[in-house]
């Protein structure tokens, strides 16, 4: 079936688009399934010899690695360094991208708290747009943002 034409005259299905391609299917699957069932002979190619005047590289020793155990005096403090907070870096309209989906502080103009935890999701020329903390999604104009930081 898969290489030669097959007519649907002597079939039983409902002669609709799809009844024809459901036949098609089922036909290929049982022409794979006879093909796959005998296997076909392989023939076997000669091996070429290695020429004996080249001779394998010898494989390379690993690298020895030495590890030095801090002494008493050395040893790191009882108490692990948790890394500084990272500074708020500003977002402007350039360079909002490598901020997008990331939480941010919106700084609006005549506003003396900033809302904070907001979810960057866009700037244009004209309109910031962000996610607030329940996924709401929200636009402000640019003329009225006075800056963005990271959280």
């Amino acid at each position: 079936m898969t290489k030669t034409r097959f007519s649907h005259a002597a079939c039983d299905h409902a002669s609709t688009k799809a009844a024809r391609a459901k036949c098609r299917k089922e036909m290929r699957g049982e022409a794979v399934a006879s093909t796959v069932a005998a296997p076909k002979p392989v023939a076997v190619t000669p091996t070429k010899k290695k020429d004996p005047r080249k001779v394998a590289a010898a494989p390379k020793p690993a690298a020895v690695v030495t590890v030095e155990t801090p002494t008493a005096d050395e040893s790191a403090p009882a108490q692990p360094k948790t890394p500084a907070p990272a500074e708020p870096q500003e977002v402007t309209r350039e360079t909002w991208r490598d901020f997008k989906d990331q939480r941010v502080t919106v700084h609006v103009v005549g506003v003396e708290e900033p809302f904070t935890n907001l979810e960057l999701t866009g700037w244009s020329i004209k309109l910031i747009q962000f996610k607030d903390a329940e996924g709401k999604s929200h636009r402000l104009p640019v003329t009225t943002v006075e800056k963005v930081t990271t959280v």
